[in-house]
């Protein structure tokens, strides 16, 4: 929810901005980029923070692949053997991954077709990503592994949220009652 009051604000406050005047446009570019930078090099450095505590409990999850268009169910789960250390490291370069892929998107974005109001979000958003994600509150803020920050972490959907917002997270907790029910 944060994130959509924050984009609806954002903007709001993009509209007021003057994008035609060289020097607001060479300071949004500046912000946007630095913004970046400062958020790959807050990620490596959660991983050097990963490394020098060097948690090897090992760890033991079944991998389910995700669905492509060759194979709609998306093939077979594979078991994985690792350690609480190497499974955070990988966390973590899966959101390096997803931040430069970003990068690259608002980059065409703005560059290429002149989109500028992406540079004032996008600016701010990665920063709070990267601040609330699941590693990060592990490592950085102490939070304890448990629930939600438990190992291997859910894959989460980005509609889950707002679908259990407008009363559908009851209507699975009902079928997984029955579910429960059918089994006993």
């Amino acid at each position: 929810m944060f994130n959509i009051a924050f984009m609806l604000g954002s903007m709001q406050l993009a509209k007021k901005v003057d994008w035609e005047d060289p020097q607001t446009l060479f300071l949004a570019r500046v912000g946007y980029y630095g913004a970046q930078v400062l958020v790959i090099a807050m990620s490596y450095l959660l991983i050097t923070l990963i490394k020098k505590k060097n948690d090897t409990t090992p760890l033991r999850y079944v991998n389910q692949p995700k669905p492509s268009l060759g194979s709609p169910s998306g093939g077979a789960a594979e078991t994985v053997e690792t350690t609480v250390a190497e499974y955070d490291i990988s966390q973590v370069k899966q959101f390096i991954q997803s931040t430069a892929t970003s990068i690259l998107m608002i980059s065409v974005m703005h560059w290429q077709f002149k989109f500028t109001q992406p540079l004032l979000l996008q600016s701010i958003l990665p920063i709070k990503n990267l601040l609330t994600h699941k590693e990060a509150l592990i490592h950085l803020w102490g939070d304890a592994p448990e629930g939600a920050l438990q190992r291997p972490f859910a894959a989460e959907n980005p509609l889950g949220a707002l679908m259990g917002a407008l009363g559908g997270g009851a209507a699975t907790e009902a079928a997984a009652e029955d579910n429960h029910e059918k089994k006993e």
